[in-house]
């Protein structure tokens, strides 16, 4: 027996003794493993995404996630399951654009003023739409501020 025969043998070995092994768990240990292992897997597409663009939205790191882990999906749902978390990323966005013009205590007049539209329904029916990309970059110009203030009130504790 040369040494790739033992090498098959013992490979074959342990996936006999991981099987007994296994076998012998309760249900919720099994399903333990397995949640831990998907776990992993969100944590890691999460912290890439956010590296990649903190400001990113939930719909984007769960589309993400189906991206890499779905991928035998037919294409036709792959599509479709795409379309309904841009959807969702819009409306992230739209409760971000919301917390961010409470906070700030603005009106869509005051908006308007600020920008030079004609009035505050039109940025109102813009945003009701599709957030536009320069209110997507103050969203994000003010979550980063927000969270710098928060940090110097935290240190000062």
């Amino acid at each position: 027996m040369d040494f790739s025969e033992k090498n098959i043998l013992a490979k074959q070995e342990a996936r006999r003794n991981y099987t007994k092994w296994y076998s012998q768990l309760s249900d919720e240990k099994k399903f333990q493993m397995v949640y831990n292992g998907y776990d992993f897997v969100v944590q890691k597409v999460r912290g890439d995404e956010l590296r990649a663009n903190p400001f990113t939205t939930e719909s984007d790191i769960s589309m993400r996630f189906i991206e890499l882990t779905q991928s035998d999906y037919p294409a036709a749902t792959m599509d479709f399951i795409r379309e309904k978390m841009k959807e969702r990323s819009e409306i992230e966005w739209q409760e971000r654009f919301k917390t961010m013009k409470k906070a700030l205590d603005w009106k869509y007049e005051d908006m308007a003023r600020f920008t030079g539209a004609a009035s505050g329904d039109s940025i109102k029916a813009s945003i009701n739409r599709q957030v536009p990309a320069f209110a997507k970059l103050a969203i994000c110009v003010f979550e980063e501020m927000s969270k710098k203030q928060l940090d110097k009130e935290v240190k000062k504790l």
